[in-house]
């Protein structure tokens, strides 16, 4: 018997969940920064997953000392040309489709919410449209104008929730799927049971110590989306 609230919406996180487009993101991010003489690392790359995109840049800028000489646009122009050329080819991550499918074919409200702007979204999703058409709505916190703080601001996910045809009762009725601390960090604070699937590949020298406060608090942490159990939230099996 299941412990949690009913789950009556579910949203999913797109990067690093249902798109495996981090180690473009990576890929793009290194290529700017050593334009200017400094690398990219995975205590920068948790420090901006889920952020939106200005906000994310600024953040890498301040920490890595190029803020003053360097601006937000002169860093996108490099990191944009990266991203148009890789990001079109993003693989579907394992797990993803079955479960995106099994929430649909139980009649599920599906949202996706993603620091993503309309542009880079558009450029991810080209190929997976018949996929995306399971999904009732998106929002893309990166130029939305409601969304006034990315994550890990509760902003995203309460403007997802209200605009469901018909909103959750709770926020606890919701079901959050995200891959960034960041994110998951917007998931519980907008009041939603949130699942954290980390990618290994990510994680910092210091990560117990990062993610410490919300390890207690997440519905679960997995490994990938294949693990995920519905009859452990009172849902139907597969």
């Amino acid at each position: 018997m299941s412990s949690h609230h009913e789950i009556t919406h579910v949203i999913f996180d797109f990067d690093g969940v249902i798109v495996d487009t981090e180690k473009i993101y990576s890929v793009a991010n290194d290529t700017a920064l050593k334009t200017f003489g400094r690398s990219f690392n995975n205590t920068l790359k948790n420090g901006m997953m889920g952020r939106k995109k200005t906000e994310a840049v600024q953040w890498i800028l301040q920490q890595t000392g190029i803020a003053e000489h360097v601006t937000v646009e002169q860093y996108d122009e490099i990191y944009d040309k990266q991203l148009n050329e890789l990001l079109q080819n993003a693989p579907i991550l394992p797990g993803a489709a079955k479960l995106i499918e099994y929430f649909r074919r139980n009649n599920f409200p599906l949202a996706i919410c993603t620091g993503s702007n309309t542009h880079e979204f558009e450029l991810k999703s080209r190929n997976i449209q018949t996929l995306l058409k399971n999904f009732d709505f998106f929002v893309l916190a990166g130029d939305d104008p409601e969304v006034k703080a990315g994550k890990p601001a509760p902003d995203s996910y309460l403007v997802t929730m209200k605009r469901f045809p018909n909103p959750p009762k709770m926020a606890a009725n919701v079901l959050v799927f995200e891959d960034s601390i960041n994110g998951v960090r917007s998931g519980l604070a907008a009041g939603c049971q949130t699942v954290f699937i980390p990618q290994d590949e990510f994680k910092t020298h210091d990560w117990e110590e990062r993610i410490a406060d919300i390890k207690p608090v997440v519905a679960e942490t997995l490994k990938s989306l294949e693990e995920f159990k519905p009859e452990k939230y009172g849902l139907p099996p597969f």
